[in-house]
């Protein structure tokens, strides 16, 4: 896609304005308000990971409505589109980026075929601030987050997104994946090789604590995050300090490794321990 003299046009008036093209470009959640969101992702982040979509059961919902082949080929990659890309971001103000919320892509995603293959092998990664040395605190929120990838070296293509402002909090910086200029204006997306996530469909979340008449119980639930991965994640706030132990039970899976925690077979469990005060803790550590 080439730039044009209206897009040049507006990019000198955001320079002569005191803004960078991010400005212009401001990120929003779901509902069409502005960061912080009140629970989840923000709206239209890309699917820019490869996917495996596993269930038992006939109907499907891919997370952030990604499209997937209903057999066990991969989706084509899709490039970016949606008009040129954006330069001006602290990242590297030179260089353009296509931008999550803006700009539309997808990494291919397939239907893992069960009967033929089994269970799919994954390996289970915590997030940071679960398997790390963040400081939970009660009065805090906590994102529980749990991410399954294929055990194994077979890779597919999809994007790598950054953040575009590092020195912002995650959940207010914009993100982006690179646009290489061919010399002629033409600007395009590179892929890179990725083994792809998994998502089963039919996970379950429990969670319990030193009170045994507290607990969370129920399916869990899965988001395209803004570096285009499927995270399952969960909005934790606790009631009182001590341990806790959280669980997620994954029918059609079968987990060989993890980073933290008890995991094999289709269960991963992770106790963290959360202590008092009421600043900081636990909301660090998204998105992976």
């Amino acid at each position: 896609m080439r730039r044009t003299f209206a897009y040049l046009a507006v990019a000198a008036l955001a320079g002569t304005l005191g803004f960078s093209g991010n400005a212009m470009a401001r990120k929003t959640c779901a509902d069409g308000s502005y960061p912080p969101c009140p629970e989840g992702e923000t709206a239209t982040n890309n699917l820019s990971v490869p996917l495996w979509v596993t269930s038992d059961g006939d109907t499907i919902s891919i997370p952030g409505g990604a499209t997937c082949s209903t057999t066990s080929i991969p989706t084509a990659l899709v490039y970016p589109s949606g008009g040129d890309p954006i330069s001006g971001y602290p990242i590297s103000p030179l260089d353009y980026y296509f931008v999550q919320g803006i700009h539309k892509w997808q990494a291919p995603c397939a239907t893992w075929d069960q009967l033929t293959n089994g269970l799919v092998p994954v390996a289970a990664a915590w997030g940071d601030n679960l398997a790390g040395d963040a400081k939970l605190k009660v009065g805090s929120p906590i994102r529980v987050e749990i991410v399954l990838t294929e055990d194994s070296t077979v890779t597919q293509q999809g994007f790598t997104v950054v953040k575009l402002d590092p020195n912002a909090l995650d959940r207010e910086s914009l993100y982006g994946t690179l646009a290489t200029d061919d010399g002629t204006g033409t600007f395009s997306a590179t892929p890179s090789d990725f083994v792809p996530l998994v998502y089963d469909s039919q996970a379950w979340l429990n969670i319990t604590g030193p009170d045994p008449n507290w607990e969370v119980d129920e399916a869990a639930t899965a988001e395209v995050n803004a570096t285009g991965k499927v995270v399952y994640g969960y909005n934790l706030r606790v009631p009182a300090t001590g341990d806790y132990t959280i669980t997620y039970t994954l029918p059609n899976v079968d987990i060989t490794s993890s980073d933290a925690g008890t995991c094999g077979g289709q269960e991963c469990s992770l106790v963290i321990t959360v202590g008092t005060g009421g600043g900081g803790g636990g909301g660090k550590g998204r998105p992976r």
